[in-house]
Formats: C-alpha cells, structure tokens, sequence
C-alpha cells in the first residue's frame, strides 16, 4: 500500500511539475530603474524586480492559463506597458521603452444659456454649477420656486463634443440599472441636490477590477487633446415645476487645452 502511496504522490508531483514551463529572461528598460513585475505559476503570484532584472518565470502550458501571465513595467510619469510571457522566448534579452506620459488640462465657460467664464446659471427657477471631472460631471441644483421641482432624468442628454447625443444618468442610480428608465428626482422648493452626472455609455464592466468602472470624458493623455480647444457639448437637463417643463441646454466650450 505504502509503495502505490509513494508511487502516487511522485506521479503528482511530476504531473504538476509539467504542467508549466520555465523561462529564464533578462529585462533591462528605458528609462532605467523602472518597477517590473511579473504574474504567473499555477496560482499567478505577483514577483517584483527593479529594472535591469534577471528574471524566471513558470508558464502554465494550459492556453487558457498561459493567457493570464503577464510581465509589466512601469515608471511615474511613463505609460505603463504590458507583455505576455507566452511570447518572450528563454533566454531572450528585452529592451523595454516607456513613453513619456502626456496630460493636457482643460479650461471650459459657458456659452447658452448665458455667456460666462464659470460653469454657473441662474434665473427665477433654479441655481445651478457644474464641474467637469475625468469621468463625470458635478451638478449642484437648487430649487428657487415655492413648488416642488421635478428633474425628468429620462429626457436628459449629453451630447459630446462631435454632436452625438447619449443618455444621462446621476449616481444615484447603481449601474447595473443605467438601461431602466431612469426615475424623475423631486427636489422641494429651496432643495438642493449635489449629483454627479455620467453618460451611460461611459459605465462598463472592467475585468480587471472585476466590477463596474468609468470610462474618462475626455481622452487627455494624446497630443489629440490639443484639437479639443474651440470645440463644444451640451449637457441637457430639463425639470418640471408646477406642470411646466423648463427644457435647460447649457452648453459649454472648452476654451483651452493646454499640455502639462
């Protein structure tokens, strides 16, 4: 019994010994001193190295498997960029080059319904601000009529700077219901509401934070940003007061684009 229990134990032992391959590799980047880590083995465990690095690695053979192993490197103020190890060969020497990270700000005013240099409006129904994050818009809305006012969430719209029109949504809806039909949000006389305000289509499911993530509202981080100076998008946001609806468009320029 004692001589099948040994027998065994080898052949699971050489089983899971073949079951991966290993590669022995060199990785030296530019620019230097870069972080390097490496996710792989039959439980992806994260190695870390600092650039020029020897490195082994072991590849599980299962193509499904060998997909997840990944080497990455990456340096404050460069892009990070990502390889597969099924494609390096053993023994292979890499030169790993870093782009530069690029950022552009952005400068926005408002042009309808009103001429301003900030992103503010006010008339004998509401107050309103709006900030422009990376991924969202921040709205605060005030209520300034004796009746109960109702935002009509459902008509709303964004539409982008090359004039396509998206649906619109507040975070206080989960994302997993941004297709429903979104609710009217009552806001009492001399209410407020703060709420940040997303484009649905800009809600998807990230793999690699297995959950739901947000896509930025501008791609700032190409010299393409520098053509959104002089360009426009409107943001649509029409309310109901005393059966009245008031159809708010405010549209807003972005007035400078400037590389940080």
């Amino acid at each position: 019994m004692k001589k099948y229990l040994v027998l065994a134990l080898i052949g699971f032992f050489v089983s899971g010994c073949s079951s991966t391959i290993t590669k022995r590799f060199k990785v030296i980047t530019d620019p230097p001193d870069a972080d390097v880590s490496v996710v792989s083995g039959v439980e992806f465990k994260e190695l870390k190295y600092r650039s020029p690095a020897a490195i082994t690695v072991k590849i599980p053979k299962d193509p499904a498997l060998a997909a997840k192993a990944v080497l990455e490197v990456r340096k404050d103020s460069y892009k990070p960029k990502s390889l597969a190890l099924r494609d390096i060969k053993d023994g292979d020497s890499l030169t790993v080059t870093l782009e530069k990270l690029i950022r552009y700000r952005l400068k926005y005013r408002l042009v309808a319904p009103v001429q301003a240099s900030e992103l503010r409006f006010q008339d004998k129904s509401i107050s309103i601000s709006v900030s422009v994050g990376e991924q969202t818009f921040q709205m605060s809305l005030t209520n300034l009529t004796s009746y109960p006012m109702k935002i009509l969430w459902e008509r709303a719209e964004y539409t982008d700077v090359n004039s396509r029109p998206y649906r619109i949504m507040h975070s206080g809806i989960a994302y997993p219901n941004r297709n429903n039909l979104i609710p009217d949000q009552v806001v009492q006389s001399g209410g407020s509401v703060q709420e940040a305000v997303i484009p649905v289509k800009n809600v998807y499911m990230s793999q690699q934070k297995k959950g739901y993530d947000l896509k930025p509202l501008f791609t700032l981080d190409t010299e393409a940003a520098a053509g959104l100076k002089g360009r426009t998008f409107n943001l649509f946001i029409p309310v109901e007061v005393n059966r009245q609806i008031i159809p708010y468009n405010f549209k807003i320029a972005i007035e400078d684009a400037r590389r940080e």
